[in-house]
């Protein structure tokens, strides 16, 4: 038997056989045997055909009956025999037998690349480190507050404590109603960090039932008129800060002052931009490994992750009206499925490579974790995850990120993090400053041009 294996782009390959008819006669028998099961001629019972009878009537059309079987068992015993990495099935590209002397076939196949980790140490990464400004605290407990209030239907708002409820319609430079630009029952609080100046000074001191019409801006920043009418004005009763209220906003019971809930405000806001620092971190340094590193895979590979990725899809957005076709959703996921598929390639690399492993006390850990979110005693959630394999891959995941982090070369830097009534107020101060520092160099300019001026004359 003679075969070979030639390389095509992008980890495809060719394999190529030539077996004679000494080699293939075996192959032969065995298919005659199979066939003789099943076979029916007058005088004999099912199956007792005598074999040579067979051979001498249908011995042609068995063997070319069993050509394809015969090419796709030499193909994979073979593949196995050799461990060779193929991922998917082969696909046969050409048969031609000649009776009695030889068969010969092609077999196209894919591979797993074998990735050659080129660099996964002292990989240059920027990592961010936030501050968090009390006035983010106290905007978040404000927010809670306002979610825990009670309203009284009032007459005028004569503070920011009050939501009022509004009919807006867009006008024209004549007064008239712009079409398809109105809304009904638009709920205000006056007091948010997200009520624009414009809607502030023209909402505030309003009366139910009164009319106003301001200059404001639309989603593409120009002017408009919008015309208002109050239909509803509404006191903000807020809740006393007490241990129930406190209970009420986090579930907790170990909360009992303003100070301890901003404690807890604090703790909650840092962990989730400690989350998103780490997220970060951890798509940088996915990003460069990849680049680093950077491997075909095959075709059938990033064909097979597309189908996965459209069959969840289609799950996830069952029923909704503007469901994507397939054709379309692949070629907006293709780059990112090729980028995903050659980073779960290198990752088994480094896994290897490097023997990360998942150990006993990783799964409790990480079920102490889970029994913390959920209200579950650590050892209950591990007995639940401990034979869990998607528990354990998610661990192998974070745990070969957190080696690529712990051996790359950080730079660290600060970003303070503040309420965006604050930031607001920041800008305007920073852009009154600039045109007063502008003010005085034209200042400067036409007092230098006015000297040399005199000088001149």
């Amino acid at each position: 038997m003679n075969i070979n294996i030639t390389d095509k782009e992008n980890c495809r390959k060719e394999f190529e056989a030539e077996l004679s008819y000494e080699e293939l006669t075996p192959y032969f028998e065995e298919a005659l045997l199979k066939y003789r099961k099943k076979a029916q001629i007058p005088g004999f019972r099912k199956g007792k055909v005598p074999v040579a009878m067979l051979k001498k009537m249908y011995g042609d059309s068995v063997e070319y009956g069993a050509l394809e079987d015969i090419a796709n068992d030499v193909f994979k015993k073979h593949i196995i025999d050799n461990k060779i990495p193929m991922f998917g099935t082969g696909s046969l590209l050409d048969i031609d037998y000649k009776p009695k002397e030889k068969l010969t076939f092609k077999v196209a196949f894919d591979v797993i690349p074998d990735v050659e980790l080129r660099q996964i140490k002292d990989i240059e990464l920027t990592k961010t480190n936030y501050v968090i400004d009390d006035s983010l605290i106290d905007e978040e407990l404000n927010y809670m507050k306002l979610k825990s209030a009670t309203f009284e239907i009032d007459g005028q708002a004569t503070d920011d404590d009050y939501m009022v409820t509004l009919d807006t319609e867009e006008i024209d430079s004549d007064g008239n109603t712009v079409e398809g630009r109105s809304q009904k029952d638009m709920r205000l609080f006056i007091g948010s960090e997200y009520v624009s100046k414009d809607y502030y000074d023209g909402i505030k001191g309003i009366k139910e039932g009164e009319e106003r019409t301001i200059d404001t801006v639309n989603e593409n920043k120009e002017p408009v008129k919008v015309k208002l009418k109050c239909t509803k004005v509404e006191k903000v009763v807020y809740p006393e800060m007490n241990k129930e209220t406190f209970m009420k906003m986090t579930g907790r019971e170990d909360i009992e002052s303003e100070d301890q809930m901003k404690s807890f405000i604090k703790e909650e806001i840092t962990k989730q931009y400690n989350d998103h620092s780490y997220n970060s971190l951890k798509n940088k340094v996915i990003s460069e490994v990849v680049k680093l590193n950077d491997i075909e895979i095959p075709e059938s590979y990033v064909n097979e992750m597309l189908k996965d990725y459209f069959n969840n899809y289609k799950k996830e957005h069952k029923g909704h009206k503007h469901e994507i076709n397939e054709e379309e959703f692949n070629n907006k996921n293709r780059a990112e499925v090729v980028f995903t598929g050659k980073w779960f390639l290198i990752k088994d690399k480094i896994v290897e490579q490097e023997k990360v492993e998942v150990t006993e006390d990783d799964v409790k850990a990480f079920a102490e974790e889970a029994g913390k979110h959920y209200g579950i005693p650590g050892d209950k959630m591990y007995e639940f995850y401990k034979d869990n394999k998607e528990v354990k891959h998610t661990i192998l995941d974070k745990k070969v990120v957190d080696f690529l982090i712990e051996n790359a070369k950080i730079t660290e830097i600060e970003e303070v993090k503040k309420s965006i009534k604050l930031l607001a107020e920041e800008k305007k101060s920073k852009s009154q400053e600039e045109k007063k520092s502008k003010s005085q160099e034209e200042k400067k300019t036409k007092k230098t041009v006015s000297k040399k001026t005199k000088k001149e004359n």
